[in-house]
């Protein structure tokens, strides 16, 4: 894997009350980059191309939300422009599930709405 500079910062941020979101072109190694980071950590994937997790994380609920991740202190969902109201669904995790860190990757914007 190509070393990056910006894993020393994603790192660095990792549990300090945010969402991380790492945004670029397709096949550019956003995926990779995190995988890399999360090998040794103990973490749930979503992935926004699965209707059913698509389903899972559109206009949903802090409860909901919490039976998902279960006992899980880490959530990668990856092509998250891809899940209709992505944004609504992180500002639930950092305003209600704070014990949880999500770590969200996308090629475009995150409002985008999924047809």
């Amino acid at each position: 894997m190509i070393e990056r500079t910006i894993q020393i910062a994603i790192e660095q941020r990792l549990f300090k009350g945010k969402a991380i979101l790492v945004f670029g072109p397709r096949q550019s190694g956003k995926s990779t980059l995190i995988e890399a980071i999360l090998k040794d950590k103990e973490h749930l994937y979503l992935n926004g191309d699965d209707a059913d997790v698509r389903d899972i994380l559109t206009n949903t609920t802090a409860t909901k939300l919490k039976m998902v991740v279960g006992n899980k202190k880490i959530l990668f969902i990856d092509e998250a422009q891809r899940i209709p109201n992505i944004g609504l669904t992180l500002k639930l995790f950092t305003d209600q599930i704070k014990d949880v860190q999500v770590i969200a990757t996308g090629s475009s914007a995150l409002n985008y709405q999924a047809r």
